[in-house]
């Protein structure tokens, strides 16, 4: 491997994020994964049905973003939110909601974005707005 290709590939590595999507209905993740996936398409975007499956996951990986639903059945997407900064305090956090409600409640709890549902191509963009990519 010559020193460019070598450069190149480091570069690579590095330019990838690692998006990560939690929501508890599968039906509902399968359309945010597409979603996602239509705005970050060279990217590693991985979605769980289950938080403690998104918490061993981000143990091994660095996971970039995080796009949470804030009521799931086993925890909320506060809780989890602050699982993940635990173990990687740079993880850019976006909250979703079937309203409003929890808004002022994300913004206190200082995550980079509140989506409320259905979450569209034009508010996953905001979200990258939002998180300075």
């Amino acid at each position: 491997m010559s020193p460019r290709d070598y450069f190149l590939d480091l570069t690579q590595r590095y330019l990838d994020l690692v998006i990560m999507l939690v929501q508890n209905n599968k039906k509902e993740l399968r359309k945010l994964i597409s979603c996602v996936a239509s705005v970050f398409p060279k990217d590693v975007v991985v979605g769980f049905d289950n938080p403690d499956h998104a918490l061993s996951y981000a143990e091994s990986k660095q996971v970039d973003i995080c796009f949470a639903d804030v009521e799931m059945d086993s925890t909320t997407g506060f809780a989890l939110t602050r699982e993940l900064r635990d173990r990687n305090e740079n993880i850019r956090v976006s909250l979703m909601a079937d309203n409003s409600a929890y808004a002022l409640d994300a913004w206190r709890f200082h995550v980079n974005d509140y989506l409320v549902k259905p979450v569209t191509k034009d508010s996953v963009l905001h979200t990258v707005e939002a998180c300075n990519l």
